[in-house]
């Protein structure tokens, strides 16, 4: 019974906040492109800013899964209004844990004996809280520190619900954007946060980055301790550091935050274009950094959240890449059409638009970097897709746009006077020259 009352109550609250919100836009929406009656801008704002909070409060009081899709929405400019991005951004920071007698349960069941058994020392107050587990801080009978991350109880039935309800809602939102393909987003959405529920697998993703970063300098992968994990725990250890984007952290006369940031690009760029297996969920409660002997350290938290890019298209990423940096329009097509964007056979259709970005994006002064308005380039880029029929985005490239998105706004948050691209560039060319040449017929990333 208990069960039943959950779906039902969880999903009531979902639809008499989506549905009302569907209802407020479908009118002004079909009334501006079927009868030609012109909205004001203003009456769009208003109704973004009115709904975007009513969503943001029911994330806030129904936790779980509505909060981690309210934060991947927020990094979604090319989908929503800013209005609703910069509403659904404050979900980044808006997870407060759940209290001590709630989570030792999970424990206790996981171990099947007292948590105090294993861990003499365990911090009973949560050091951070996500949005399906909090962290907190133990030690080990050897005397090791270590970082305790906890499953909140019924989150994944409370995911499959949200998830259900927004999958009925899908169909209805998809006619504001029909040259975008939701469905696939969603899907996409779906199986990242399916998969960031199973700590088995993030253990295993965490081990991965780990070996892939073993011997650099200034950048920290935790270490997992696989005795002390299980499905609903996982046990790595513990970094000193304070969020990236702590106020105390940045005013530090001794911080240096354009090398701080660099070290951020350059462990994107390896995991990105070197190794094929990146973390996509960059937001500044994934990254912890401190003042080190030589200079800012970082570490990179969570990898409940990875995307394996397949040999294939991580080659051509890499190239297009490679090839818009070099402005080599030629190369880029190709890349692009290799990396399933363009359809083979359609490459001119796809001349103008390649020329377009590589001249108006590839020559920016670091002024104009900084000036982007990307609900800007949001507009025309989907002004530029209802022309050009056939592109398909892979879904390989959600989580890759996204991930770029988070670090662009990262950026700013930490210093804005930094020019990212500007900083990236040499890190990038470096990297794609120096990465091992791989054959077709190589095994996938691990």
């Amino acid at each position: 019974m208990t069960r039943l009352w959950l779906a039902v109550s969880r999903s009531f609250r979902v639809v008499v906040t989506l549905l009302p919100a569907w209802i407020a836009y479908v009118v002004p929406f079909v009334r501006e492109r079927y009868f030609g009656t012109k909205i004001p801008d203003a009456k769009w704002v208003a109704l973004h800013e009115r709904h975007s909070v009513r969503f943001y409060r029911l994330a806030v009081e129904m936790r779980g899964g509505l909060i981690k899709i309210g934060q991947i929405l927020s990094t979604r400019a090319d989908i929503l209004p800013k209005e609703w991005v910069s509403t659904l951004s404050g979900l980044q920071d808006r997870v407060d844990p759940l209290p001590w007698p709630a989570v030792r349960p999970i424990l206790e069941a996981a171990f099947g004996r007292p948590p105090t058994d294993i861990f003499p020392e365990i911090d009973e107050h949560a050091s951070a809280a996500a949005s399906f587990g909090q962290v907190h801080r133990a030690k080990t009978t050897d005397g090791e520190r270590v970082a305790l991350k906890i499953k909140y109880p019924d989150v994944e039935r409370k995911l499959a619900i949200d998830f259900g309800v927004l999958g009925f809602f899908l169909p209805l939102f998809s006619i504001f954007v029909p040259q975008l393909k939701l469905g696939s987003i969603f899907q996409e959405v779906k199986r990242a946060l399916t998969t960031e529920l199973d700590y088995e697998q993030e253990a295993s993703f965490t081990e991965t980055v780990h070996a892939n970063f073993e011997g650099m300098e200034h950048i920290t992968i935790p270490r997992v301790l696989r005795e002390y994990t299980r499905r609903d725990v996982i046990c790595t250890t513990w970094f000193d550091g304070k969020k990236i984007t702590d106020p105390v952290l940045l005013s530090d006369p001794a911080m240096d935050r354009r090398a701080l940031l660099e070290l951020v690009i350059q462990a994107w760029i390896k995991m990105v274009y070197v190794d094929g297996v990146f973390q996509s969920d960059p937001h500044p409660g994934n990254l912890l950094a401190r003042i080190g002997p030589d200079g800012p350290e970082l570490c990179v938290l969570d990898f409940g959240q990875v995307k394996i890019l397949p040999r294939k298209f991580h080659k051509a990423l890499t190239r297009s890449v490679m090839s818009f940096i070099t402005r080599d329009i030629e190369g880029f097509i190709g890349a692009l059409v290799d990396i399933g964007i363009v359809p083979k056979g359609r490459e001119e259709d796809a001349r103008a638009i390649s020329t377009k970005a590589i001249e108006r994006y590839g020559s920016m002064t670091p002024d104009q970097v900084q000036a982007m308005d990307f609900d800007w380039i949001r507009k025309e880029l989907v002004g530029e897709l209802t022309h050009f029929r056939g592109i398909i985005v892979p879904q390989e490239l959600v989580l890759y746009g996204r991930t770029l998105a988070m670090l662009a706004g990262l950026t700013r948050q930490v210093d804005p006077t930094v020019d990212a691209f500007a900083l990236a560039k040499p890190h990038i060319l470096s990297a794609i020259l120096s990465a091992p040449s791989d054959d077709d017929d190589a095994p996938e990333p691990a």
